[in-house]
C-alpha cells in the first residue's frame, strides 16, 4: 500500500469544516471513500478529504 496518510473521523471533518454527521453522509452519498481498519474503524485518505474540501469550497465560491 501507498504512503498515503490517513485521517480519523474528526480530523477530517475539521479539515472540511464540517460536522461529524455530515462527513458520515458525504461518505454514504459517495463523496469520499472511507476506509476500514482491521478494528472496524473508519479512516480517511488524506488526498480524498483534500480534493473534497477543494470541492466543497468552489461550491461556496459559486452559491451553489
Amino acid at each position: 500500500m501507498d504512503d498515503v496518510r490517513m485521517m480519523r473521523p474528526a480530523e477530517a471533518a475539521d479539515a472540511l469544516g464540517v460536522s461529524l454527521a455530515r462527513l458520515r453522509r458525504l461518505a454514504a452519498c459517495g463523496r469520499l471513500v472511507t476506509v476500514r481498519t482491521l478494528g472496524g474503524h473508519r479512516r480517511y485518505r488524506e488526498d480524498d478529504v483534500l480534493a473534497l474540501q477543494r470541492w466543497l469550497q468552489s461550491r461556496r465560491a459559486i452559491g451553489a
